[in-house]
Formats: C-alpha cells, structure tokens, sequence
C-alpha cells in the first residue's frame, strides 16, 4: 500500500466525525439556540436578544421538576413570565414551547426556579 492511500485511509474517521457533527447540529437547530442550559436549582443566566425576533422557549426532561417558573427580563420590563407545569404524560412541560419577541435589542435576565427537584434541559431558540 503507498503512503498516499494510509493517509487517506488515516483521514476517513475524521470525515465520519465531521459528517455525524453536521447532522447532530443540524437536528439540534444549530445556530439557533441562543442559550442552552441544564437546570435543576434555582439559576440566572443572561442573554442577548434582538427586537423583531421570535423567540421560542423549550423545556425538555422526562424526570425533571413538576413545576418551573421562567422570567425572562431587562430591568423592569418583563419580556416572558411563565410557570410551566409537567403534563400527565410526564414528557413535556404545559404551555408547550411558548413563543415570545422583546421590545428592544440587548440583554436580557433569565431566571429559571424549579419548584420541585429534579434536571431540565433549558433552551431559548430563534423561532422559524
């Protein structure tokens, strides 16, 4: 075998990885996301967000807390203020996947409380 064939051949793992990246991220909406976090105590994080955006907040976790409240402000003026309760199923959190857009660019305050124990996975995504 020549040296150029093992270095190809050295080189196919690497394209695999690269390829699987590509899906996985475009599955996970890519470049989307504006915040992505694993919650599971009462937390603050902050973000950036862009007037005339929709924005779409998802909670995800089979085993996470029954009860949450999400806060999303900048200063006094509250952008999106929710309690999301687990549904029945104990697979997705009531509202689902609400939308909301902020009046002015800049940072934002997320403050994300559990009510009860347990991790979820939070995310803020650009909507479609």
């Amino acid at each position: 075998m020549s040296e150029k064939q093992k270095n190809s051949r050295s080189l196919v793992p690497l394209y695999i990885m690269i390829v699987l990246f590509y899906i996985v991220t475009s599955f996970q909406g890519g470049g989307d996301n504006v915040l992505s976090k694993s919650v599971s105590k009462e937390s603050d994080f902050e973000v950036n967000l862009t007037q005339g955006v929709n924005y779409t907040l998802w909670l995800e976790s089979p085993d996470g807390p029954e009860k949450m409240n999400v806060t999303i402000s900048k200063g006094s003026y509250v952008a999106f203020e929710n309690t999301f309760v687990m549904t029945h199923s104990g697979k997705d959190y009531l509202p689902y996947h609400p939308e909301f857009t902020v009046k002015e660019n800049g940072i934002y305050h997320v403050h994300v409380k559990p009510l009860d124990s347990g991790i979820v996975n939070l995310e803020i995504k650009k909507s479609r």
